[in-house]
């Protein structure tokens, strides 16, 4: 559900913000998800309505658009998501290019879609986090009854919810005794791998633990998601993100895994000045998987 175009408005229509209703998404949160599906009409609807009813306090912003652009939202979305106390009758069905995807820190294609987010519109799997939930589309497989509806509608808010929780609970700060940073290149693979292993594996150790990129974040490679999710641990939602956003000062221990010590010198050597800076010189899986 998007923002009324100023320039589009019927004579005697005001703007949500005149009438009184408080935007959904926009600056004013700290964080602002996109659901994206192929014309906005079901999936991502029906997550957008899930994470407007279950974000509480949190500061949370929200929109959805479709791909291939805005049609209705369907009356089977309406009734299941109804049925579960959330209201999404009054949702407009929008077009992601009334979107920009700078205004969004968390991307989310809702079935599978993410291949039609190639060549011109890359930038949208370029944010902070993108993922792709590959929901199953009610409309195509519903046999009547709605329970296909009511399947993809209950898978979502599980969704919703775990991404809630991934958006609330930070992993470093003060709140622990010691903060450690895994950095290399792109935050994209070897970095990623330890961050997610020292999660899964501190219990309760007041350990916190962030992971960035030297030269900048990219995205997390599908090969280091997999074999992870092979071990039992998920990196999926991940974000990759970059040095520059990070001071040394919040970290204890600064470990690099890619051999690229060398890149802390000059301007950046105070991630080198923590109480303990180790360089791990991991092998790097993209470049040498066979």
């Amino acid at each position: 559900m998007g923002v009324a175009c100023a320039t589009c408005m019927n004579p005697g229509e005001t703007l949500p913000e005149q009438t009184g209703e408080s935007p959904t998404w926009g600056p004013q949160y700290k964080k602002n998800v996109m659901f994206l599906c192929n014309h906005n009409s079901c999936r991502s609807q029906m997550a957008d309505g899930w994470l407007r009813a279950l974000r509480g306090n949190s500061s949370v912003g929200v929109a959805s658009a479709g791909i291939v652009g805005g049609t209705a939202v369907k009356e089977g979305a309406i009734t299941v998501m109804k049925e579960a106390g959330v209201d999404i009758s009054g949702f407009s069905s929008d077009a992601m290019a009334d979107f920009k995807p700078e205004d969004f820190d968390v991307v989310i294609s809702c079935c599978g879609c993410g291949s039609k987010l190639d060549g011109d519109k890359e930038a949208w799997k370029k944010r902070t986090s993108f993922q792709d939930w590959n929901l199953d589309d009610p409309p195509a497989i519903d046999p009547g009854d709605l329970s296909a509806y009511r399947r993809v509608r209950d898978e979502c808010k599980a969704k919703v919810q775990e991404l809630l929780q991934s958006l609330a609970e930070p992993t470093w700060g003060p709140q622990y005794k010691t903060n450690v940073m895994f950095l290399c290149n792109h935050n994209s693979c070897r970095s990623q791998m330890a961050d997610g292993w020292l999660r899964a594996l501190r219990g309760n150790s007041s350990i916190g633990v962030a992971s960035a990129g030297i030269v900048g974040g990219t995205a997390v490679k599908e090969g280091a998601i997999t074999v992870m999710k092979e071990a039992g641990v998920d990196i999926s939602r991940f974000s990759s993100d970059a040095m520059a956003d990070f001071k040394p000062e919040d970290f204890d221990v600064v470990i690099s895994c890619c051999g690229c010590g060398s890149k802390l010198d000059g301007d950046k050597e105070a991630w080198k000045k923590r109480t303990s800076f180790q360089d791990w010189n991991l092998d790097d899986p993209p470049a040498i998987d066979p």
